[in-house]
Parts: structure tokens; C-alpha cells; sequence
């Protein structure tokens, strides 16, 4: 019994490929509605299968068509089987698409290989895919010549031109059984229920039954439900064009869409709520990169960006469902206006971050998530206009403006070190809008734990074989330490910017290979720094101090202070001659390099970013001032650093004023003594502690004319303290083993000492032969 409204009827799979075609013998034509989604939403593994599915002839469920007339013709609109009737058409008008080397069976192979005199199973695949790519090159089964692909198959198994004629035999009963089994499926009947109800109920029926099968997103949904003959006029032909481009995708197949015609909207620009979301995310996506979230989608897809923007813009909660009943009440031209004009606000408040001239190499890459962008957009949009109006500047916009900007960079930047915005969705987005998460300043306490837990985080990474790419978080934090340290003049050349290993990646794991170690955080955000593409190509695999030749194209002075934010004591650990069980030693000196030097880099940043770095860090370990003095207070000297310690405690043990000249040199209050301290870990061997420093001559140029040159070495601690003069080092300097750079200069010469369970400490003399020299007269 059919039910009201509905008929049951048959369609031959033949039938529905001339009416979607609109060649169907009794005139009878298929049209897809407006609301229907895209019809490459299977791929070709679905299509298969259900190809499969007719010629097994299991069954493959009911379609939907509403039954109407136009234009005195037989109108079938398809309210479901879209995905099942665009299948239908394409092997009924080219079955050869279909066919498969699978369907060639090995019982068929082995009769080809017979007829040319060869029994190699091996060869099945090469009938296959001669066969294959022959039939490939046609659209159907029917009267085709088979000469050609004969005389290849005995051309590739040189059997000669006499068996021509019986492949052509076997070759032809094999493909006219494939043209009876596509007569057969072309016959096929498929149910079909006509409905001749209201037509303004079609897409809620849509919805219903689409609620099974293959799921369909909220926004196709969406396009069913919203009123679809609920017309605006708008200006913007870009997104009329972007509506016209998702139809057209449609007619392209050979589809009639019902109630689409092109030129009308072209020339009318009427469309309604749902094409307009529809064109403005892709118009969006296209005119502001901040907004390039999924711009490769096809151009029957939904991008969802506007629909969401709009809805976080216009209510204060996800309403996106019943959107379009608010645009109602909206001039949309006048809305587009608002929110780009809150796009640009944000777009510029957050440009000296994105736009950074260190992003040159990723022009295209988006740093922040879609709902964090859609969180500083949506949240300006409330500030700059009055709800209800959106034509006019709000009254109190103007007092808030300088400082959302101020707040919307800082905010920018946090998120993304912290990946604030890595869970949740739009929930998200109107939490922050109240209250207005960006009229707050962010505290330095904030920034301190987040500035810390990201390097913390970056330096958990156990690399040696594969060193990870950059991530946003990495570069974000990179274009804000150099914004204060590339000029105006930087920010306008041509120039490209790799992103560098200060400590190369290859040198790293040679290191980890010559200590057995499982891997270090080579990447660590420590370790990277901004180089021009064409210093860092011509530099190699060596750090800033092991080459120079990339010295012709830079000074290194201004690779230290502009880039790499280095002193070459800061890299010397990688000179040392490490050996099979020195892992622990090569970890603590690098996790030691990158500390400090994040400590370096995480000034920069807060500076650059107007950040009291004072008020971020108030247990920082004292700094030795410009002038030591002799000091026995031990709580003091215990927040010091290990370089600070040694010479806190040679000023005490001296009883003299210390005066700072350098990095590490210091000269004694009267002139006449200055001192170079330089330290170093102890790594076990054997029952002994081992201390390598490198001995370079550059450092005391800092003591000008004093008359007394000591190099002071700590070892471990500040507790065992070396006091070398110079002269006793230059002395020995033939003795020891010594680096030289690619053209044979010195760079440093190996300084090493051991000490013993006794605590007797030891000079090692590599030349001419080794030998062991006491320096307990030199001990501190």
C-alpha cells in the first residue's frame, strides 16, 4: 500500500542516465535541488563498490525524486540517491572506467600465454596491464577492433604475427561478455519513491533521510534547512561568483539544477543566507591571509570560516543553526563592511608578528588556529560597533583601540606559545568575549611560566636521526626576539631567511654518535636563530666559530649581536674531544649552552614585546656586577652562576676588588692583574675527574697592559679554582694538542686537568709524549 504523497515506481539503471542527462526517451527529466551537496563526495573506492554491488546484483537501496512539471515536461527532483545516480551515469555512459585488471581472470591469462608459446605465471600481470590500458582508452565494450592490442601481445612475447588471428579471438569473447554484463546492469531496476507532496517540505525530508548512510556535516544540513527561496541583494560579485562556481560545479557533470540559472544570478546578485555564507568564507579565505584556513577545497565545498565568524560576530553563543533568521534583520553590505574593517584592525594590530621579514621562506604558513583568529575578530567586531548597527564606529571605540591592539599582539603571541587554542572549538570563542578577554593585560607572572614551560617543552626532545622542522610556536617566538635587532632597512631588502642550527645538525650528531647517546634536543628553541639564506649557505655544516669563509659575506661580529646572540666561549663545549662514554657530559654542556642561552633570547623577546622582564623573573640568578668585591655572604652567593661564583671567590681569596672589562676578564683595582675565567664540567675517567677547556689568545686582549695575565680555570665548582699565569701556559704551548680551522690557523689549544680522590690536580701535557704535571702551587 503506498503511503500518501508517495508512489513507488522502477527506474532501469539506463532510464536514470538519460533523465540526468535530459535524453530519456519520454522526455522525462532529473534535476538536483539547490540544497543537494557536492557530487564528488565519493571517491573512487565508494564508486567501486557500488559498481561491484550492481553486477553482484545485491541491493542497493531506494531514491528519492519529488515529481513536478515544467515547462510541460516530466520533472524528477532528487532529494536523495545523488551520490548512487551520478555513479549510474558515469558507467552508463563509460563502463571502460570500471573495468579493472582484477577482472582479468588467470585462467584468461593462461590461454593468452598458451596461444603465445609461453607458461610463465609472471607474465599474467603483463596481459593485465596491456589489456587494461587498451580498454582504458575507450568508453564502451561495444564493436571495437582488437587488432592492435593482438598484435602488441605478440609483439611483447615475440611469437610472431601467425597467432594474431587467435588472440583476436579470445580477446573478443572475453570483452563481449563484459558488453552483456553492462546490457544486463544497464537493465537493472532500481526502486524508486516519487513523492508529490509540498515542495517547501523537501528539505527537512532531506535531512531525515540523510540522517543514515553517508553522514552529511552540519553545514550541508544547513544548506537544506534555510530557507532557500528567501532572496538578498548584495554588492560583492566576488561572492555571487563563488555561488555561481559551487552550481557550476553541478552542470559541469551534466547536472540541471532546479531553480539555478546563472546569468539571472550573475545580473541580479540576489542569493540567499546560505549562499552568501557559503561565497563570503571563500571570498574571505582569498583576500586576507590570516582568514587561509582550507583554500584548496573544491569549489563545491564548504568552507565553514564565515558562517562561524559571522555567528561569533552577531550572538554569544553557537546559534549557527538559526543564523540565517538573524541576517534578516541585517543590511549584508553594510555587515561585509564591518567585519573587514574588524579583519584589518586585527590583521594590522598582529602584522609585526606574522609579517615578520624572517617569514619570508613561509609566506603562506598560518601560525595561529582558525578559532583563535576568529576569537580576535569576533571580540574587536563587539568592541568597534553598536549591536543592532553596524554602520557606525561605537562611542567608546576609540578609547579602547590602542589598547586591544597592544593586547591583541601579546595575546597572539601567548596562545601560541602556550597552544591555548589547541582544544576546544567556537565554545571557546564566545568564552573569550566575556567578558572581553583582550582588554586585559597579560601578567608577568603569566608570561614567565610560559616563556619557561615552552622551553622546557622544546628541550624534551631526544634527537639524533631525525631533527624536528620549526613549528609555529618556534617561529612566532623568532620574529618577536628580532624585531628589535632587524632594522627598517632589513625588513625591506629581498633578502630570504633560513632558520639555523647554532649548533649544526650535523656536527650534533656526529657529537651523539662519538658518546653513544640516545639524542638531545637539537631543535630546541635555543638552539635556532634567524641567518641570511646566503650567510647560511656558505657557511656548511660548522657553527658561527669553526668556519670562515661565510666570514666574506658577514662580519661576526654582527652575526653575534644580530643574529646568533653568541660568544665563542658559548660553543666551546662542541671542540671538546668527546669519547664512547662521555653522553652525560656532552648533555649537561649542551643543556647548559641552550639555558643560557634562552636566558639571552627571552630578554629580547619580552623587550621587543614591551614586557617588564623584571617582573617575570624574581628568582634570576645574580648577575657579578661591574665591580667584585670580596664578598662571605653565602646566601648571595649561592643565587650566583658558576662563571660568577669563581670569581666572587677569587675576589675573596685575593682580598682585592675585581673590575669587569669583558665577557669574562676581569683587572684587579690597582691595573696591574687581570684574569680570564672560563669553567668547566667534570666527566668521569676512570677513578679520576676530567676538565677540557680551550686556551684562545683573543680574550686577554681585554687586560690591555696589566702586567699580570692569569687565566682562571674552575673545575666543577667554584672550589677548585686554577690560577695559571699566561706565561706559564705560553711556556707549555708546544705541548699541547691543539684545533685549527680549514686553512691550518690555530683556533684554541686543549687545556686539560684531572684531579683525583686525593684532590690532587693535575696539568696534561700531550707532547711530546704525555705527561702530568702538578699545579698545587697555582690552586686557589
Amino acid at each position: 500500500m503506498a503511503m500518501a504523497g508517495c508512489t513507488p515506481e522502477n527506474w532501469s539503471l539506463q532510464d536514470l542516465s538519460s533523465a540526468l542527462q535530459d535524453m530519456h526517451k519520454d522526455h522525462k527529466k532529473i534535476v538536483v535541488p539547490m540544497f543537494q551537496r557536492g557530487s564528488g563526495r565519493w571517491g573512487k573506492e565508494q564508486e567501486k563498490t557500488f559498481i561491484d554491488s550492481l553486477i553482484k546484483g545485491y541491493p542497493v537501496g531506494t531514491m528519492l525524486f519529488y515529481k513536478t512539471v515544467e515547462d510541460n515536461q516530466e520533472t524528477y527532483i532528487l532529494v536523495d540517491g545523488l551520490q548512487r545516480g551520478n555513479c549510474i551515469r558515469k558507467y552508463m555512459t563509460n563502463p571502460t572506467e570500471f573495468f579493472y585488471d582484477s577482472n582479468i581472470s588467470d585462467e584468461f591469462c593462461k590461454n593468452i600465454l598458451t596461444i603465445v608459446k609461453s607458461d610463465n605465471e609472471e607474465d599474467y600481470q603483463t596481459i593485465r596491464n596491456l589489456l587494461t590500458a587498451f580498454i582504458k582508452e575507450q568508453k564502451t565494450f561495444k564493436n571495437l577492433q582488437y587488432f592492435n592490442p593482438a598484435k602488441e601481445i605478440a609483439e611483447t612475447f615475440g611469437a610472431g604475427y601467425d597467432c594474431i588471428g587467435d588472440l583476436i579471438i579470445i580477446i573478443t569473447e572475453f570483452f563481449e561478455k563484459r558488453q552483456d554484463l553492462y546490457d544486463r546492469i544497464a537493465s537493472t531496476i532500481i526502486p524508486v519513491i516519487v513523492y508529490s507532496g509540498e515542495e517547501e517540505t523537501l528539505p527537512e525530508i532531506f535531512d531525515r533521510i540523510n540522517s543514515k548512510g553517508t553522514p552529511l556535516d552540519k553545514y550541508e544540513i544547513y544548506a537544506a534547512a534555510w530557507p532557500v527561496n528567501e532572496k538578498y541583494t548584495i554588492s560583492n560579485a566576488s561572492i555571487v561568483e563563488y555561488v555561481i562556481a559551487k552550481y557550476d560545479a553541478f552542470t559541469n557533470d551534466g547536472y540541471k539544477i532546479h531553480g539555478y540559472n546563472r546569468e539571472d544570478m550573475r545580473a541580479s546578485k540576489k542569493v540567499n543566507a546560505f549562499e552568501y555564507l557559503f561565497g563570503l568564507s571563500k571570498y574571505l579565505v582569498e583576500k586576507y591571509e590570516i582568514l587561509g584556513f582550507n583554500k584548496n577545497l573544491s569549489s563545491d565545498t564548504v568552507n565553514p570560516l564565515a558562517y562561524e565568524l559571522v555567528n561569533a560576530c552577531l550572538n554569544d553563543s553557537d546559534k549557527i543553526k538559526t543564523l540565517y533568521v538573524r541576517l534578516r534583520d541585517i543590511e549584508l553590505d553594510v555587515l561585509e563592511v564591518a567585519l573587514c574593517k574588524a579583519i584589518e584592525f586585527v590583521n594590522n594590530a598582529i602584522s609585526i608578528v606574522t609579517k615578520f621579514k624572517g617569514n619570508s621562506r613561509n609566506a603562506n604558513k598560518i601560525f595561529h588556529s582558525k578559532y583563535q583568529i576568529l576569537s580576535m575578530i569576533s571580540t574587536t567586531f563587539k568592541e568597534m560597533y553598536v549591536d543592532g548597527d553596524f554602520s557606525a564606529i561605537a562611542p567608546t571605540w576609540n578609547d579602547k583601540k590602542n589598547i586591544i591592539a597592544r593586547n591583541l599582539v601579546h595575546f597572539y603571541v601567548y596562545d601560541i606559545l602556550t597552544n591555548y587554542w589547541s582544544e576546544g572549538g567556537t565554545g571557546k570563542i564566545h568564552a573569550a568575549a566575556k567578558p572581553n578577554r583582550y582588554m586585559n593585560e597579560i601578567s608577568s607572572r603569566a608570561w614567565m611560566v610560559a616563556l619557561d614551560s615552552f622551553f622546557e617543552k622544546s628541550m624534551l626532545r631526544a634527537e639524533k636521526k631525525n631533527i624536528a622542522n620549526p613549528k609555529s610556536e618556534e617561529f612566532v617566538f623568532l620574529n618577536c626576539i628580532y624585531l628589535k635587532t632587524f632594522t627598517a632597512m632589513d625588513q625591506l631588502s629581498i633578502e630570504k631567511f633560513d632558520v639555523e642550527h647554532i649548533a649544526p645538525k650535523e656536527q650534533m650528531r656526529k657529537l651523539i654518535d662519538a658518546c653513544d647517546g640516545e639524542g638531545l634536543p637539537i631543535s630546541c628553541i635555543a638552539n635556532l636563530c634567524y641567518l641570511p639564506e646566503y650567510v647560511n649557505r656558505s657557511k656548511g655544516d660548522k657553527n658561527f666559530y669553526q668556519d670562515k669563509k661565510y666570514l666574506l659575506h658577514v662580519k661576526l661580529k654582527d652575526v653575534e649581536t644580530k643574529y646568533s646572540f653568541t660568544e665563542q666561549e658559548d660553543m666551546d663545549w662542541m671542540d671538546m674531544p668527546y669519547e664512547k662514554n662521555d653522553f652525560p657530559v656532552l648533555k649537561d654542556y649542551y643543556t647548559d649552552y641552550c639555558t643560557k642561552r634562552f636566558e639571552k633570547i627571552k630578554h629580547l623577546f619580552c623587550e621587543s614585546l614591551g614586557i617588564e622582564y623584571e617582573d617575570i623573573i624574581d628568582e634570576e640568578p645574580k648577575i657579578v656586577q661591574k665591580v667584585v668585591v670580596p664578598s662571605n655572604d653565602k646566601q648571595q652567593n649561592k643565587k650566583a652562576k658558576f662563571a660568577d661564583k669563581c670569581i666572587i671567590r677569587l675576589a675573596q681569596e685575593l682580598n682585592t676588588e675585581l673590575i669587569k672589562v669583558g665577557r669574562s676578564t676581569y683587572i684587579s683595582n690597582d691595573g696591574n692583574k687581570g684574569y680570564v675565567i672560563t669553567t668547566s664540567k667534570a666527566y668521569k675517567q676512570g677513578n679520576r675527574e676530567k676538565y677540557w677547556f680551550a686556551y684562545r689568545r683573543n680574550p686577554l686582549a681585554d687586560l690591555g697592559n696589566c702586567k699580570e695575565k692569569y687565566v682562571v680555570y674552575g673545575c666543577k665548582d667554584e672550589n677548585t679554582l686554577i690560577c695559571l699565569p699566561v706565561d706559564e701556559i705560553e711556556k707549555s704551548i708546544d705541548r699541547l694538542n691543539l684545533s685549527t680551522d680549514e686553512d691550518g690557523e690555530v683556533t684554541h689549544w686543549h687545556m686539560v686537568f684531572f684531579k683525583d680522590n686525593a684532590g690532587v690536580v693535575t696539568w696534561m701535557m700531550s707532547k711530546p709524549e704525555i705527561e702530568e704535571i702538578s699545579v698545587a702551587k697555582y690552586l686557589v
